[in-house]
C-alpha cells in the first residue's frame, strides 16, 4: 500500500470538516425556517381564535312570528320588537294607495261628492273609466242606487304589498253599517293596482287634492273570502205544526198563485258631479 503524505491526509480532513460545517449550516437553516413557518401558524391560529371569540356575542337567533289569515291563508311575518324602517317615498306610495282605495270602496252620503271628485282626480285610463260608469245615478250596480241614504260603508285596509315595479296589492275587509248602528261584513278583498306619478299641468284646485300626481291605471278587486252566513231560522219540532201549517197526518193544501212581485220604487239618486276632464 502506498503511504498517504501528510498533505493529502491534511486536504482529506479539510474537505471532510467543510462537508459537515455544510450539514450543520443546512440542518440550522431548515429548523430555523420550520420555526418560522410554525409561528406563522400559530399566530393565525392566534388571530382566527380570537375573531371567533370577538364575533361569537353577534350571533343571534332571530324569532319570526308570522300571522296567518284563517280564512284567506295569507301569511304575514311580524316583528314587534323592531319597527320596520320605510323610506319616505315608500311609506307616501303606501298612504296614496291606502287612501285611494278607502275613497272608492267607502261609501257614505255626506262625503260622497269629496270621494268621488278625489278618486276620479287620482284615475285615469280604464281605472277612470269603470270607475265613473259605476257611480252613475242610472247604473244598477251603483252605490247610490243599492244601498239607502243611512247606510255607511266602511273599509279597512290590512296590508299594502308591492308586486313588482308601480304595481302593489292592498288587501282590505269592507263593513256595512245601517241606520241601527249594526255592523255587517261584506267581505275580505284584494285589490291590484297599476300607478304612475304624471307630471301633467293641472289646476290649482286639483293640485291641493293631488299634490303629485298620483294616478291609477289599472284597478282590479277580488274576493279573499266570503262573509260568512247568516244563521239558519230553526224549524219547530216535528210533532207540532207550525204557524199556518199542517198537522201530521193531513194531506197539504196547494199553496195559493204567488202574486206578482210589485216593482221596487226607485230611490231619487243624488246628483252627481262629473269630474271634468282636466289635462293630467
Amino acid at each position: 500500500m502506498n503511504k498517504i503524505s501528510r498533505e493529502n491526509l491534511e486536504a482529506y480532513y479539510k474537505d471532510a470538516e467543510g462537508w459537515s460545517h455544510d450539514r450543520i449550516e443546512e440542518l440550522r437553516k431548515s429548523r430555523k425556517a420550520a420555526w418560522i413557518v410554525g409561528g406563522i401558524a400559530v399566530a393565525v391560529a392566534l388571530l382566527e381564535a380570537l375573531a371567533l371569540v370577538m364575533l361569537t356575542p353577534l350571533k343571534t337567533v332571530v324569532p319570526y312570528t308570522l300571522l296567518v289569515d284563517r280564512q284567506t291563508g295569507y301569511v304575514q311575518a311580524l316583528d314587534p320588537l323592531n319597527p320596520a324602517k320605510v323610506s319616505g317615498d315608500t311609506a307616501l306610495t303606501q298612504s296614496f294607495l291606502v287612501q285611494y282605495v278607502t275613497a272608492r270602496e267607502g261609501f257614505d252620503i255626506a262625503s260622497v261628492q269629496a270621494s268621488y271628485r278625489k278618486t276620479a282626480l287620482w284615475s285615469a285610463e280604464k281605472a277612470r273609466a269603470e270607475y265613473v260608469a259605476l257611480m252613475q245615478g242610472t247604473n244598477p250596480n251603483s252605490p247610490l242606487v243599492i244601498y239607502p241614504r243611512s247606510t255607511v260603508i266602511e273599509t279597512q285596509v290590512k296590508s299594502v304589498s308591492p308586486l313588482a315595479k308601480n304595481v302593489a296589492m292592498v288587501r282590505f275587509d269592507t263593513i256595512r253599517r245601517d241606520a241601527g248602528g249594526r255592523a255587517v261584513p261584506l267581505g275580505s278583498w284584494a285589490a291590484v293596482m297599476r300607478y304612475r306619478f304624471t307630471p301633467h299641468a293641472m289646476s290649482a284646485e286639483d293640485r291641493f287634492i293631488n299634490p303629485l300626481g298620483f294616478q291609477v291605471v289599472r284597478y282590479r278587486r277580488d274576493a279573499e273570502a266570503l262573509p260568512p252566513p247568516e244563521p239558519a231560522a230553526q224549524a219547530p219540532a216535528g210533532g207540532q205544526a207550525a204557524a199556518g201549517g199542517v198537522a201530521p197526518g193531513q194531506a197539504r193544501p196547494a199553496p195559493p198563485a204567488a202574486a206578482a212581485p210589485l216593482a221596487p220604487v226607485p230611490r231619487p239618486a243624488p246628483p252627481v258631479r262629473t269630474q271634468p276632464e282636466v289635462e293630467l
